[in-house]
């Protein structure tokens, strides 16, 4: 009797301690693992992530969480592009920009002359951070994208920017003022292409670099548009000149006409 109440107890100490070894999901992780970290142990990516709860947890992020450091990128996005994904000051891009893993096959040309309907072309320019920076990360970041034409040697361009970067007073009368709040809170987004410099010449990443230093603006990639491919096809009359784009369709709203820009985003 006495050997009988041993095995069995023998028996049960060893299926309890199968138990805590059991992988449900193979994920790496045993059940009590699961239970004492929260994840499911029915599934292997609890966060549906694409990373497996073991290989988050091996990697020091959170199998909890799509964005481990909450820096506003994706943990799988940060692990394509080489990035921490557990390190908040280490993101895809230095200026904390939109990125969009699923840039669709689009024209990169600029041609012809921009109107209202024309989709932006998914073109690539540098910014301010000597980054790489295509004008189709900001797709459906927010409503809408107001793209800034300005140059260097322009006094009202630099007003804008001084504006926008909250260094200046009130520049289109207080009732416009919460536009450029809109973009602060990422509302609306906001970019600046720099075509030339001081003297007239194209304007290289050392130009955003200043303009970044000079007017920084939470949020605005400063790119450098040396081949005039923005000026060029938007065409304004006179700079500064704010154009609009609808980030569901990357349509182009709103072709050189700041006042009707500023007035949709306010």
């Amino acid at each position: 009797m006495m050997y009988r109440k041993v095995a069995l107890s023998f028996v049960a100490a060893t299926a309890l301690g199968l138990v805590g070894c059991v992988d449900s999901d193979g994920d790496g992780l045993t059940n009590s693992e699961e239970a004492e970290l929260g994840t499911d142990p029915d599934s292997a990516d609890t966060d549906g992530d694409g990373i497996s709860d073991g290989e988050e947890v091996e990697m020091g992020i959170n199998p909890l969480s799509t964005d481990s450091d909450g820096d506003g990128y994706l943990d799988q996005d940060e692990i394509a592009e080489g990035s921490d994904p557990a390190d908040e000051d280490d993101g895809i891009f230095e200026g904390g920009y939109p990125f969009n893993a699923e840039i669709e096959d689009c024209d990169d040309e600029f041609g012809g002359s921009a109107d209202v309907g024309d989709e932006l072309p998914c073109a690539t320019f540098i910014n301010q951070w000597d980054e790489d920076y295509n004008l189709w990360h900001m797709q459906g970041s927010a409503d809408f994208l107001v793209i800034d034409t300005s140059a260097v040697w322009c006094g009202p361009c630099n007003s804008m920017a001084a504006w926008l970067a909250d260094e200046a007073p009130t520049l289109f009368g207080q009732e416009m003022d919460s536009a450029r709040e809109n973009a602060w809170e990422g509302n609306v987004r906001w970019i600046t292409g720099l075509y030339e410099d001081g003297s007239g010449q194209p304007a290289d990443v050392g130009d955003a670099e200043a303009w970044e230093e000079d007017y920084p603006a939470e949020g605005v990639p400063v790119v450098v548009d040396d081949g005039r491919d923005l000026i060029n096809w938007i065409g304004p009359p006179g700079i500064p000149s704010l154009s609009l784009v609808d980030l569901e369709t990357m349509e182009m709203v709103i072709v050189d006409d700041t006042t009707a820009v500023l007035n949709e985003i306010r």
